[in-house]
Formats: C-alpha cells, sequence, structure tokens
C-alpha cells in the first residue's frame, strides 16, 4: 500500500447502514471533514467538490 501523500486530498467514500451513502476526507492521514446522507457515491463527491474540497483520490468502498 502506498503511504498517502501529505498534500493530497482523499475522499473515501462508503455505504452506511440503512443505505445511505457517506464521506471522509483525508488530508495525508489527517481527517479533515465529514459528508454523510446521501443517495449516491457521486453526490457525495459532487458535495466535497460543491464545497470547495477538491479530492485528487476518491475510494469507493460498496461492501
Amino acid at each position: 500500500m502506498l503511504e498517502p501523500d501529505s498534500d493530497a486530498i482523499t475522499l473515501r467514500i462508503y455505504c452506511g447502514p440503512g443505505g445511505q451513502w457517506a464521506g471522509r476526507l483525508f488530508l495525508g492521514t489527517e481527517e479533515i471533514g465529514v459528508l454523510g446522507a446521501f443517495d449516491s457515491s457521486q453526490a457525495v463527491e459532487k458535495a466535497a467538490n460543491e464545497i470547495g474540497l477538491h479530492p485528487e483520490h476518491v475510494e469507493v468502498d460498496a461492501s
């Protein structure tokens, strides 16, 4: 596994209980924000961009 880039924003998207999608934003290894309660993984990514945090990396965990 690669070490996270300390200057890159990563969005980790996951499906939570009840089928709602959420995401956690990281700058390197530090969590800098949480997005939640969306109908799709795409909506989580769109919300991150709309608030001005443009992730360089997006990881989706659909399990």
